[in-house]
């Protein structure tokens, strides 16, 4: 069974139209398809980060590790070659 649809506009540069047309052709697929798979891509990205926030926030309420700026700066600077 298909799902309701509705009609959304969005406007966006020509520049980002042309990529989109390019990689939907890429892909064999219409500008739509490519449009609601970057959409959906996007919204479950975002769900996670939420998931992760809140559990996080959980976490710390319970007397969870807290890290100082310092050490954050360390770590992330160990990372770079």
């Amino acid at each position: 069974m298909a799902e309701d649809t509705g009609n959304v506009t969005v406007r966006m540069p020509v520049k980002t139209q042309k990529k989109l047309e390019r990689i939907a052709a890429d892909f064999e697929r219409s500008r739509n398809w490519l449009i609601n798979e970057a959409i959906e891509n996007y919204l479950d990205v975002h769900q996670w980060q939420e998931q992760r926030i809140r559990q996080r926030l959980k976490r710390a309420d319970k007397g969870g590790k807290f890290y100082t700026r310092s050490e954050v700066s360390d770590l992330i600077e160990s990372f770079k070659p």
